[in-house]
């Protein structure tokens, strides 16, 4: 305890005298905790050094709205660790002032029109001192662009795709130019309609009451830890859930814009610190796994053995497990225990999603436990309308994609029952029509979609330990 106190006036000396200029800081004591305040105008950055049994450091930043953009945790007993991870926090936090504006994505047939109309209305928002930035994309790459933009208008052309672009990009305003706007290119009147979007925008979040836990790292005694890391739009999400006996008892997420395996080692580090009485590990993540290693090609991991990695601090169990194939057995254990069944999951932005099966409630590993990549190497033998680099961009690409896909995975299994999760499905009913198209309807497998896979992703890694599959 004495060195990490140490370690934590180091660091705390360190972050005081950087004299960055771009935040002011503030430094506040609690009861066992001390709190330095990263004050912007456009952001509140934390750092809190938490002293419980070990000396826990917190690094958080809340944008303007009051959501966490950055949130992570960690043993305090490296300080070149720590001023690593506070510089990353550091850029993070800056980079919110070049987010403050409202981002506006303009999309039509071709982009062309539209660019015209972004260029009048950037001229507008200047004049009214509206802060907005507005650009201009054709229909198919809307959906890659859409992660940093906050609102996307949809041009009068295109205007019967409105209602699809709605259901899959839930979490921004989309709104439809109407045609009296666009061809007057009336760019004072659709900024006073997007500017009262974002007011009815905010007023709803401030009425959704948020649930927050006032003590993050409150040690709890839990039998089980499952960390996951599911790549969802675009980025790596890691989050843990700590059981005691079946019972969830903490539930915790890390928000970072890069994703290191430091980052699967510190967390687990931390909560096994604090809960002396865990037994076992089980990590979920995407990638190949055979024998304690892990290979994700995708950051740059090859061959890593996680799991001697962490029983060099952990004496108990360790699993490591594939996320496709956890939430398919998380899947098969909840709605068809006794049949043959699938789960597709297709994060945003990949032409071929994962897959993973499971006959009679046991997972089908397959060889070489490929963790459901498989359908990468069928690209290759099957025939597509077009790239499917290209398909993968727009609705209509991905159910062109997923129905080859799943239309070759019944031919070769005769599975009973499919499920999938793709935001850029956003019902099964197009994806059965097209399935048709390959299958004699009295033939097709039972298609279902789910709302979503983090659930049974848990489910499913329980499910596994308590068998030792």
């Amino acid at each position: 305890m004495d060195a990490e106190k140490k370690t934590d006036a180091q660091l705390i000396e360190w972050i005081r005298s950087r004299n960055h200029g771009g935040y002011e800081v503030e430094e506040t004591s609690e009861e066992n905790r001390k709190v330095l305040t990263l004050h912007t105008s456009y952001a509140t950055g934390t750092v809190r050094i938490n002293y419980l049994d070990y000396v826990i450091a917190e690094y958080i930043i809340e944008n303007q709205e009051g959501e966490n953009v950055f949130y992570l945790h960690f043993e305090l007993d490296d300080i070149e660790h720590a001023k690593d991870l506070f510089s990353e926090m550091e850029e993070c936090l800056l980079k919110q002032k070049t987010r403050r504006k409202r981002n506006v994505l303009l999309c039509c047939t071709c982009g062309l029109t539209t660019s015209f109309f972004a260029m009048r209305l950037n001229e507008v928002a200047k004049l009214l001192n509206a802060e907005m930035e507005f650009t201009a994309v054709p229909y198919e790459k809307v959906f890659e662009s859409a992660e940093s933009q906050d609102a996307i208008l949809v041009a009068p052309q295109i205007g019967y795709k409105w209602k699809s672009i709605q259901e899959i990009i839930t979490d921004k305003i989309v709104m439809k130019i109407p045609a009296a706007v666009f061809s007057a290119y009336d760019a004072g009147a659709m900024v006073q309609m997007l500017v009262k979007a974002f007011e009815e925008a905010e007023a709803s979040k401030e009425e959704v009451s948020k649930e927050t836990e006032k003590e993050h790292l409150a040690a709890d005694e839990g039998s089980v830890l499952i960390l996951s890391v599911i790549y969802m739009e675009g980025r790596n999400q890691i989050a843990y859930r700590l059981y005691d006996h079946n019972e969830l008892v903490r539930e915790n997420q890390i928000t970072k814009e890069t994703y290191q395996l430091s980052d699967i080692t510190d967390a687990l580090r931390t909560v096994t610190r604090l809960n002396p009485e865990l037994r076992q590990i089980c990590i979920v993540t995407p990638g190949m796994i055979q024998n304690g290693k892990l290979t994700y090609e995708n950051v740059g991991i090859a061959d890593y053995d996680l799991v001697s990695k962490v029983k060099e601090f952990f004496e108990g169990e360790v699993f490591l497990y594939n996320d496709a194939d956890m939430i398919a057995l998380g899947y098969a254990h909840q709605h068809c225990p006794d049949g043959s069944c699938a789960f597709y999951f297709v994060p945003t932005g990949n032409y071929a999603g994962n897959i993973g099966i499971s006959v009679n409630g046991t997972l089908i590993r397959g060889r070489g436990n490929m963790g459901g990549r498989q359908l990468e190497a069928v690209t290759d033998i099957t025939t597509f309308p077009m790239n499917p680099f290209a398909l993968q961009r727009t609705p209509e690409g991905n159910v062109e994609l997923a129905a080859r896909y799943l239309t070759g995975l019944f031919s070769y299994t005769g599975i009973d029952h499919i499920a999938f999760y793709s935001k850029m499905i956003p019902n099964a009913d197009v994806l059965i029509e097209k399935m048709k198209t390959f299958i004699p309807e009295q033939y097709m497998p039972e298609i279902v979609r789910a709302e979503s896979v983090r659930d049974y992703l848990y489910a499913g890694a329980l499910a596994s330990i308590h068998t030792h599959q």
